[in-house]
């Protein structure tokens, strides 16, 4: 309790340690973000150790007279900056702000949509291919339905990528079902975005309508397995589909995926998009768990115009955690990554990770 006010006032995070070991390429501290290089063939390996991914949560409850007025602010230290020589500074990321009252959010964080229900735990930061992930600006109402549903509609930063001119002249609209129960849960949700280029190259439609879809289930097969699998189809879906933003360019050097392209008719073109993951997880004692996750995404924008935009992605992550005490965790994973670009090319990764988690 903040002295003087009736406001609550809890810190929470936790100090992590991770240490890894790339056999192939040296991939930074980011699996897939940073990018398997196809044009490397040789065998690289590299170490490295950083305490990047430790983070800090201050959380406040206010009681008023309409309700409980809630705030999170959360950061980490995956921001820019920092030298390994000396001293290693690392810069504070911010990564939620927002408040609550009765149902309303307004503030930085998770988008809508975005599924937890079969999001699977991983020691790599990252985490899964063909997941949605991303947090961002928002104004979300939740409605409860009872029964541990709830619906959830939400106006979002748009921050349009992968073609030349783009301009964000509407927020994001999405809305999701959400149910959780003792034996598992799902989680639908839907998308719909407005896509514009300034581009000269524009001469003809410089408008486009993108969406996307969501499906999610996870189910408790016994007290200690469970199983997850979710689903992500969009046509100008982009970003949201976790791993596939591209780089501003409709020409051949364009990456990853994208949402549209301005074709050879001046008109902007949507891209569709593909993403799916699926995971199972065990827990072998109070103690010990292990689970082993699939992640695949594809792009279908034309080859012979972006050649070096990936078409396939795909990692798996086998991934052991151990609580030593309630507020320490030790983790060991082995992970995959494997991309194939439209013109045949191809690269991947194996990394060896292992981290040490202390809660506060």
């Amino acid at each position: 309790m903040v002295p003087g006010t009736n406001t609550t006032v809890t810190i929470g995070g936790y100090v992590k340690l991770d240490m890894i070991y790339d056999f192939d390429q040296d991939m930074g501290d980011s699996l897939f973000v940073a990018g398997l290089d196809t044009a490397n063939s040789d065998s690289d390996p590299s170490f490295r150790a950083h305490a990047r991914q430790s983070r800090v949560r201050i959380k406040t409850t206010t009681p008023t007279e309409v309700g409980d007025v809630k705030t999170t602010v959360e950061g980490d230290f995956y921001g820019g900056g920092g030298d390994e020589v000396f001293s290693n500074s690392r810069g504070l990321r911010l990564r939620h702000a927002y408040g609550e009252l009765n149902g309303l959010l307004a503030g930085q964080t998770w988008s809508n949509f975005m599924q937890f229900t079969a999001y699977p735990s991983t020691v790599d930061f990252d985490g899964p291919v063909g997941v949605s992930f991303i947090r961002q600006a928002q104004l979300r109402y939740t409605m409860p339905l009872g029964g541990g549903a709830n619906f959830s509609v939400s106006a979002e930063n748009p921050e349009t990528t992968g073609f030349d001119g783009s301009r964000d002249n509407a927020p994001d609209l999405t809305a999701k079902y959400k149910w959780a129960g003792s034996a598992g849960g799902i989680e639908v949700a839907g998308l719909a975005r407005s896509l514009q280029t300034d581009s000269a190259a524009a001469t003809g439609d410089d408008n486009a309508f993108g969406y996307g879809v969501l499906i999610a289930g996870r189910l408790s097969l016994t007290d200690a397995t469970t199983v997850m699998a979710g689903a992500i189809f969009g046509d100008g879906v982009g970003r949201y589909i976790y791993s596939s933003f591209s780089n501003n360019d409709s020409s051949a050097s364009r990456t990853g995926i994208g949402e549209a392209y301005i074709d050879a008719n001046g008109d902007l073109e949507t891209i569709e998009a593909y993403g799916a993951n699926v995971a199972i997880s065990q827990q072998w004692t109070p103690k010990f768990s292990s689970g082993l996750s699939y992640g695949r995404v594809e792009g279908d924008q034309p080859a012979d115009l972006f050649p070096n935009s990936f078409e396939t992605l795909q990692s798996v992550h086998f991934s052991n955690f151990y609580k030593v005490a309630d507020p320490v965790t030790l983790g060991l994973e082995l992970s995959f990554a494997d991309k194939e670009l439209a013109n045949g090319e191809s690269a991947d990764n194996t990394r060896l990770q292992l981290a040490a988690q202390f809660d506060f």
